[in-house]
């Protein structure tokens, strides 16, 4: 068994660490600004909110070149990227303009850009902002989807990118327990 450190002092650098432990998967974040151009940043802070309404969110660094568009823009595009997408997830990391230049993509009837190659892209109608810390936390409504056929998701965990393991097979749960939700 493990030991575990408890410590007193919640550094950033110890937050990041502690958050790494907690698996996700990548996505990249697309939208269009007021001038017309396609911007991108990757995210594995996408995540599902709701299904009745199909609400989805994804938080914005501050320090993102293209901060602005992601403030203002009425619609973004989340696309869940492919297990060998590390590549296109680094190029969407980096700081920089016109990244979409170079990445086949298609535009979606709402006008924001969707990679090819995603598992699944969602066009989403942006509902809320809400400043969080160093971040904006944006929420929108999924009004539109790509979804392909098969594929396994790109994961990161603890700084690092991984893929699922399909030799191991789920665990089925087992009936005498019953499944609970909390909240």
């Amino acid at each position: 068994m493990e030991a575990f450190a408890e410590t007193e002092a919640l550094t950033p650098q110890l937050l990041r660490r502690a958050l790494g432990a907690f698996a996700t998967g990548v996505a990249v974040i697309g939208a269009r600004g007021p001038d017309g151009v396609l911007v991108g940043m990757t995210a594995n802070s996408f995540t599902s909110v709701s299904l009745n309404p199909p609400l989805v969110l994804f938080c914005a660094a501050r320090s993102l070149s293209a901060f602005d568009v992601y403030c203002s823009a009425s619609h973004f595009s989340a696309n869940v990227l492919p297990v060998h997408g590390e590549a296109m997830s680094d190029h969407f990391a980096r700081p920089g303009s016109a990244k979409w230049r170079t990445v086949p993509h298609a535009i979606g009837a709402t006008g924001v850009p969707l990679l090819d190659f995603a598992i699944v892209s969602f066009e989403c109608q942006v509902v809320t902002r809400h400043e969080a810390g160093d971040h904006l936390i944006v929420m929108g409504q999924a009004v539109r989807l790509r979804m392909s056929d098969g594929g396994e998701p790109l994961v990161f965990f603890r700084s690092r990118y991984r893929q699922l393991d399909l030799t191991t097979m789920p665990v089925e749960p087992q009936a005498e327990l019953p499944f609970l939700v909390w909240g």
